[in-house]
């Protein structure tokens, strides 16, 4: 991604996006399949000698991959609950987004703003009822489909925007 600013956001997206590669790492290699890898017993790569890089870092072995998606939700629009084995990271790029956690409010989190639902908790994401979003999500580990989203629960209550 260049420097340029994104649809007008300037500076504050820049950041926030900053902040979300900055802290990607950090949940990739704190989620597994069903656990919390032990980092004590975590391996490491060869430290990375470049330029783009100051001091000491060393690419994680373990559970290093994962996949990814990016969708345009319109208003209204939604997945079905569904559970990732290895967790999901959300980044709104565009809009506004929404995601439950299962038994947890609505959380409504717009463009430059990150979500997260930890490795096997039901969940779902979208758009708001009148507001369409775009979302690129990281994710890893099989993906188990549950069941349609009722409109009870997409209409539930909205956590306040922090």
């Amino acid at each position: 991604m260049s420097g340029v600013p994104y649809r007008d956001q300037g500076e504050k997206f820049t950041m926030k996006l900053s902040r979300f590669v900055i802290v990607l790492g950090l949940p990739l290699a704190l989620a597994q399949v069903g656990d919390v890898i032990d980092l004590t017993k975590v391996t490491y790569k060869d430290p990375i000698k470049s330029p783009y890089f100051q001091g000491t870092v060393l690419p994680v072995n373990e559970n290093s991959t994962g996949n990814f998606a990016h969708y345009k939700f319109t208003p209204g629009a939604r997945t079905q609950w569904h559970v990732h084995e290895g967790g999901q990271i959300l980044l709104c790029e565009e809009g506004i987004c929404r995601h439950q956690l299962k038994g947890g409010p609505i959380i409504e989190f717009r463009a430059g703003e990150t979500a997260y639902a930890p490795p096997g908790v039901p969940h779902w994401q979208g758009s708001t009822p009148t507001a369409s979003g775009t979302q690129f999500n990281i994710h890893r580990g099989k993906i188990t489909w549950m069941n349609d989203v009722t409109d009870a629960e997409y209409n539930g209550p909205v956590a306040p925007h922090k």
